[in-house]
């Protein structure tokens, strides 16, 4: 899986060369993967380490595995109202409205059945139906209720990963704006956020990973403060009996999700949308795609195919490879 990420990594970033300018640059390892923040215009050292401490604490907030978070709090709350963090309560809404305007594509109350899949270990399984039937019987985001920064989740247990890196870009990328930089890269794993225009007047152009092989598909070129996310089956899986697995799990099967899409990356004005985005075009597969698409006139998408074939969606300014 590391090796996979810094491969990834080193597909989608292409940095801003020939700017003329000093670059900073700052890294950590969070969200569980390799976090690197990089201010071509404005800002310090410490601006950029700033930027990585308000990750760390944002993924203390709503990470479904770590002991003491908010995620972890509602998760064992017995149905009870609980206290949250305004940008724990302000993500889950935006969660829950896109959840419900894709239908259920996306869903972020899948964390029983995901993990009966124990995609992290060493000894990942296919669970029986049965085990999948009752883990679903914790799935329903029409139980969570968020009132100002109370929410109640009854009989549910949340995960949102699928918007996490996401919004916590956007956090991070908030800060930097207000620190007075004007041009920044941060890239979570994959998930790129940009602020501002290159200082060479060039555009970002991010590559788009394979998802059946080594090297990419094609890039996305684009200017100004966007964000690109993709949801791919090749980015974590395990194989039994010549099957392979993959990590985005269909909210009505509980197993991996089959749509005829590889992969789906998503360009949009901020982080939480082109994540949430990416997976719900996974899930739901082009014909659907496109439809929801037209609901997001600022966003743009690239579908691969499972065949290898890629369609583009909206205004993108896409090549290929």
């Amino acid at each position: 899986m590391r090796k996979m990420i810094a491969a990834l990594l080193a597909l989608l970033l292409m940095c801003c060369t020939g700017c003329g300018h000093r670059t900073i640059q700052a890294s950590s390892f969070a969200l569980d993967t390799e976090v690197t923040i990089r201010l071509y215009a404005g800002g310090e050292e410490q601006d950029a380490e700033d930027a990585l401490a308000c990750i760390d604490s944002c993924e203390r907030l709503l990470s479904a595995h770590r002991e003491g978070s908010d995620i972890s709090a509602l998760n064992a709350s017995d149905g009870q109202p609980v206290p949250v963090d305004a940008l724990t309560a302000q993500m889950l809404a935006r969660a829950l409205d896109i959840g419900r305007e894709t239908e259920g594509a996306l869903d972020v109350t899948l964390l029983a059945a995901s993990e009966l899949w124990n995609y992290k270990s060493d000894c990942p399984r296919v669970p029986r139906q049965a085990e999948i039937d009752e883990a679903l019987r914790w799935k329903g985001m029409e139980r969570i209720a968020v009132e100002g920064s109370v929410v109640t989740a009854k009989e549910v247990r949340i995960d949102l990963g699928a918007v996490a890196k996401g919004a916590i870009g956007d956090e991070a990328r908030a800060l930097l704006r207000e620190r007075g930089v004007t041009c920044a890269l941060l890239n979570l794993g994959g998930n790129i956020l940009t602020l501002g225009q290159k200082p060479d007047g060039s555009d970002w152009v991010v590559a788009i990973e394979d998802p059946a092989g080594e090297g990419c598909v094609g890039t996305v070129a684009f200017s100004g403060s966007r964000a690109v996310a993709t949801s791919s089956g090749a980015q974590r899986y395990f194989e039994a009996e010549g099957v392979r697995y993959h990590h985005i799990l269909d909210p009505e099967t509980g197993f991996p999700a089959r749509s005829g899409i590889a992969s789906a990356t998503v360009l949009a004005p901020d982080g939480l949308t082109a994540d949430a985005l990416s997976t719900a075009l996974f899930v739901m597969g082009e014909e659907c795609a496109e439809q929801l698409l037209q609901r997001y006139p600022d966003c743009a998408a690239v579908l691969v195919r499972e065949d290898g074939t890629v369609r583009t969606l909206g205004a993108v300014d896409f090549t290929c490879d």
